[in-house]
């Protein structure tokens, strides 16, 4: 597998879309892009059903598209490289595991690349800037009838995703997109829509180049193959679940569900937000919106979103597999939502999903919240909270210490069981004390 080869975007003027939303200099970290030039193949067998390896179908397809490349100080780096597959649903390149996952990446010194693979992002990059983006192009033109129309399905998508990821693992060439850090591992990540791309990754394209040491997957992945020996954990929001019937497990691949979770949290939604619309990315009717505004129409009732922190458990996820991978500690074993014999969920009384993992803004709210909202997408996948009152947060929990005691033995119990790292387990505590909850 060669690997791509990467220019660093220079084009006066002109600034990436989707840069990080945070202060990356802060964090000790630059961030940078790159076109990524290479030619790849097509596969027989990558979809989405297959759990055998795919084969080659033709080579020498040409391609060009942008990496974004956030790197740490060398004496922060912690060896392992995070590449994200973008997720292209809003018809853009959207990074759902950053938004939920970056203060924990940041903060433990990984090296971060979001990888535009497909097609529905390129093309809104060549439209928002043609002056930065319009030589990109992931097509390919020998499908059809008369084998000359565009290819559909992102074709190309798995081996640029693998060229790109290799060329950032070598961190060669005279546009070194990691100076001074040599990458020890590659974890690849994804979620929703790219994870199911990733999905068919792992099966099909994996066993035949090897490139990636482990998998993580937020919101979800689909069936993993049980043959492989290549660490994978999927994280998965009750609002899925009663959508997409559990999947088995194995050795080396977990399935994490967390009770009370959205597709997108309210906080990597805040994240999104922030990003769109500096950018002005999303168009609306009477000019951009954000992420947020573009789910309200979908809704039953606003706001959207849960309060649950999902991205607690997408952190401890990636770190279980980095352990794995450097260490050899397998993870946490899988957990699930309670079902009954037709697949439907168990609900106590109050409503409340059987099962799973239960976080502290679950098990101890400050917001009413459900993680499905109607049934049109995507709110329906979204939810909804309304913060509790004064007197409605007093009626719950009586007082301020029984408050903070909930939160403390929810998170330690998470933390114990390996599904909260103990950092996000001692924040919750230290914000629950300082709150004014039963106060």
């Amino acid at each position: 597998m060669r690997a791509a080869a990467l220019t660093e975007v220079d084009v006066p003027g002109t600034a990436p879309m989707s840069a990080a939303a945070v202060d990356l200099a802060a964090a000790g970290y630059t961030e940078r892009e790159f076109y990524a030039d290479g030619t790849a193949a097509r596969y027989a067998g990558a979809v989405s059903t297959s759990l055998e390896t795919a084969r080659v179908v033709d080579r020498g397809s040409p391609y060009r598209t942008r990496v974004l490349v956030r790197a740490p100080e060398s004496k922060k780096f912690n060896g392992s490289l995070v590449v994200e597959w973008a997720n292209v649903t809003l018809g853009l390149d959207g990074e759902f595991v950053f938004n939920e996952a970056h203060e924990y990446l940041l903060r433990e010194g990984y090296a971060v690349a979001v990888v535009s693979a497909q097609r529905a992002g390129v093309e809104r990059l060549r439209t928002w800037s043609p002056e930065r983006y319009d030589s990109l192009s992931v097509d390919a033109d020998a499908c059809g009838p008369d084998g000359t129309s565009l290819c559909p399905e992102d074709p190309l998508s798995f081996d640029i995703l693998t060229q790109v990821a290799k060329a950032l693992k070598d961190n060669a060439g005279r546009h070194r997109p990691l100076p001074g850090l040599r990458v020890d591992n590659v974890i690849a990540t994804g979620q929703s829509q790219s994870g199911i791309r990733l999905t068919t990754y792992y099966n099909t394209i994996q066993p035949l180049y090897g490139l990636f040491d482990g998998f993580v997957y937020w919101d979800r992945s689909d069936q993993l193959r049980s043959d492989l020996t290549v660490p994978a954990i999927s994280v998965n929001s009750e609002a899925l679940a009663p959508d997409w019937p559990p999947v088995t497990t194995a050795r080396y691949t977990r399935a994490w569900d967390v009770a009370g979770t959205t597709h997108a949290s309210l906080y990597g939604a805040r994240y999104i937000d922030a990003v769109v619309l500096r950018d002005r990315s999303i168009p609306g009717p009477d000019g951009p919106i954000s992420f947020t505004e573009l789910i309200a129409p979908s809704c039953q009732v606003l706001p959207a979103f849960s309060t649950v922190d999902s991205g607690l458990v997408v952190n401890a996820a990636i770190d279980s597999v980095r352990t794995w991978v450097t260490r050899g500690r397998t993870a946490a074993p899988s957990v699930s939502f309670g079902r009954d014999a037709d697949g439907a969920l168990l609900r106590d009384a109050a409503g409340n999903v059987r099962g799973g993992i239960r976080l502290s803004q679950f098990t101890a709210p400050t917001a009413f919240q459900m993680a499905n909202n109607g049934t049109t997408f995507p709110c329906s996948v979204s939810g909804h909270h309304r913060g509790y009152t004064d007197d409605e947060l007093t009626a719950r929990y009586g007082t301020h210490r029984h408050y903070v005691e909930l939160v403390r033995d929810t998170m330690r119990q998470a933390r114990r069981d390996g599904y909260v790292l103990g950092f996000d387990e001692r924040e919750a505590v230290r914000a629950a004390r300082a709150s004014d909850v039963a106060r």
